[in-house]
This record gives structure tokens, C-alpha cells and sequence, in this order.
């Protein structure tokens, strides 16, 4: 096997490569905007918008790719290039660098396989237990995705046992006054308003497969508020819970603050 001919498998491989994994990432997208619904571009900053809209295109380009390889592996690297020009923190989240990596590989795939097949070239099949093997593995990334944005709290999750840096009154001011107190067996008391909180306990808000791909927050509060169930998702960063308090649909922000003795 020449040179020519290698460079041209290859690119085979590539391109399968990248249909592949980008319609695993692309699967992935449309989970995450089904299960937390589309961003309320009105309430968004000049800059919330264009990352938004630089998102979309990284994760878009995916599969336009499998009509216009060239065309779509260029959409989905200027999305992650435009997200780094924003802020050059993206350059260090593997969950925007991953799509990014498989647009360049659409790209390298479409240039060498453009310049046509060798004359000399043996065809070859993807044998059949590989093809399976792919099918199973599509179908189990799916289940996990689905499991992590529609279960709460998601499977495989451990019990929860609060610790010193949980346990303890978490307030916050703003437009509607929260506060919550953890208790150590995971229960949770206190007040949103004027309303009671009642039955509500702290659970892990993903697995994981969660943590892997970064995706949900690290914990989720759940219970009800005046009849009204609410969840609560957050994540804990020294002594503030950063999250949102979501009732009837509607996300309020949440900022609290340990109320120190």
C-alpha cells in the first residue's frame, strides 16, 4: 500500500469517525435543550447571545456535515472559535473542544477525499460485529444522556449524606427571600417568601456519566412549595450554593449564603 492510497483510507476512516461521534454530540445538544429547555434569548446579554449562537453552530454543524462534509466541519470550528474569542476559558472545556476536534477531522476527511479514490484501491466492507458493536454503543450513550437530563435524581446516583460543607441555613435576598436549611439526614426545611418548604430533601444531581461529560449540577433540591413541586439545582462553591429555583417551569436564580453561627 502506498502512500496515496494509506491517506486515502484514512480519510475513510476519518470521515466514519466523525459521522459517528458527531451525531453522538449532536444527540447529546438536542437532549440538553429538550430536557432544559431553549434559552429566552430576550432576557440574554449582547454577549449571552452570541455565545448562544456560537453553541448552536459548533453543535450544527455536526450534522450538516453529513451532506456537506466541508461545509459543516467549517460551520462547527468557527462556533468554537467565535466561543474562544469570547472567552478563552472554552479553550479548556472538552465538552465544546470535543464537537470542535470532530469538525476539523470532517474538514481533513473532505480535503483528502475530494482529490478522488486510487486507481489501484481493493474495496473493503466495515465487517459486520463492528457495525454492531457501534450500534450497541450508540444505543448505551443514549440511554446514559437520557438518564442524566430527564432523571431526577438520575440513576446509578449514590445516597446522599450532607457534610460540614452542605449541612447548615443557606439564605439569599433578592426579589423573593430564600432560605434553606440542610439538615444531615438530607432533608430540607425553610422558606421561599412568604411560602413553607415542605418534604424536601437534597439528592446528587447527576451521575457519573453526568460529571463526565459536565452536564446538570453537582446537587438538586427537591420538594414543594405552596402544593407546587419545585426543584432546586446547585452547585456549592466554598460558602455560596450558585443555582436556580425552578417552579411551575419558570427558573428563578439562586445565591445563597451560609449564615455563619
Amino acid at each position: 500500500m502506498n502512500a496515496f492510497e494509506a491517506s486515502w483510507r484514512a480519510a475513510v476512516i476519518g470521515r466514519w469517525t466523525a459521522r459517528i461521534a458527531g451525531t453522538l454530540l449532536f444527540l447529546l445538544f438536542l437532549a440538553f435543550v429538550f430536557g432544559e429547555g431553549p434559552p429566552n434569548l430576550s432576557r440574554l446579554t449582547f454577549a449571552e447571545r452570541w455565545q448562544a449562537l456560537s453553541i448552536a453552530a459548533l453543535f450544527l454543524g455536526l450534522p450538516i456535515a453529513w451532506k456537506w462534509e466541508g461545509l459543516g466541519g467549517l460551520i462547527a470550528v468557527a462556533g468554537f472559535g467565535l466561543l474562544c474569542a469570547l472567552s478563552a476559558s472554552n479553550l479548556q472545556r472538552w465538552v465544546l473542544l470535543v464537537p470542535a476536534l470532530v469538525g476539523a477531522l470532517h474538514v481533513a476527511s473532505w480535503g483528502r477525499l475530494r482529490m478522488g479514490a486510487p486507481a489501484s484501491l481493493v474495496p473493503w466492507r466495515l465487517p459486520h460485529s463492528v457495525t454492531a458493536s457501534l450500534l450497541v454503543v450508540l444505543t448505551a450513550f443514549l440511554l446514559l444522556c437520557a438518564n442524566e437530563i430527564f432523571g431526577q435524581p438520575p440513576l446509578m446516583t449514590p445516597t446522599l449524606h450532607p457534610d460540614r460543607s452542605l449541612v447548615g441555613v443557606w439564605y439569599g435576598t433578592g426579589p423573593k427571600p430564600v432560605e434553606f436549611l440542610i439538615h444531615s439526614d438530607g432533608s430540607v426545611t425553610g422558606t421561599v417568601a412568604e411560602f413553607v418548604v415542605a418534604g424536601a430533601h437534597i439528592f446528587y444531581g447527576r451521575s457519573w456519566f453526568g460529571q463526565l461529560l459536565h452536564i446538570n449540577s453537582p446537587y438538586r433540591i427537591m420538594g414543594r412549595l405552596s402544593g407546587d413541586r419545585f426543584a432546586a439545582p446547585f452547585e456549592c462553591i466554598d460558602d455560596t450554593l450558585d443555582g436556580s429555583l425552578f417552579l411551575q417551569n419558570r427558573p428563578m436564580r439562586l445565591l445563597l449564603t451560609r449564615r455563619k453561627p
